[in-house]
């Protein structure tokens, strides 16, 4: 199978499992994160230092490592897809609403500029599919070996080259 062939198998996967609201739980329920979404837990009082890149890339790829074989598998990710989108908490017609996200837990500033960036059709709400088009765009920029795994090598050296790009 071609890796159209099995994004297209999983983006339906996705799909379905978003229409009859199947929650995908992680194991040991670990906060819902993923590479493109901040794995910091909600502060009160001081704003701490920020960890560095790599502890933050480890906890968010171990969180997406359903098996534990230190890599995060295609299909391992579109769950990601799924548990993440789940986290935003869509409205009763399929929506996230931009100017609440504010309002979610573990949703940081870089990561709100990577969400509305995926509102392509500036709406200022980001459908599902919206969501999983750039969720999508991101795993195929970062699997550097196109071997349809993301290592947190992989996901490290993607994210550094993404920030030493002007903006």
């Amino acid at each position: 199978m071609t890796r159209k062939t099995i994004h297209n198998i999983c983006t339906a996967t996705c799909a379905l499992a978003l229409l009859a609201a199947v929650p995908v739980v992680h194991s040991a329920d670990t906060p819902a994160t993923s590479p493109t979404t901040s794995a910091r837990p909600a502060q009160a009082g001081p704003k701490k230092a920020a960890k560095p890149l790599a502890d933050r890339l480890q906890a968010i790829c171990s969180s997406a490592d359903l098996n534990h074989d230190g890599n995060v598998s295609l299909d391992e990710f579109h769950q990601d897809i799924v548990q993440s989108w789940h986290s935003l908490g869509p409205d009763a017609q399929g929506y996230v609403h931009l100017s609440q996200l504010g309002q979610v837990p573990r949703v940081g500033k870089g990561a709100l500029r990577q969400l509305a960036a995926a509102d392509k059709d500036a709406d200022g709400k980001l459908s599902f599919s919206e969501v999983v088009q750039a969720r999508m765009a991101y795993f195929e920029d970062a699997d550097g070996n196109q071997d349809d795994l993301l290592s947190l090598q992989e996901c490290i050296a993607y994210e550094r080259q993404r920030r030493q790009q002007p903006r």
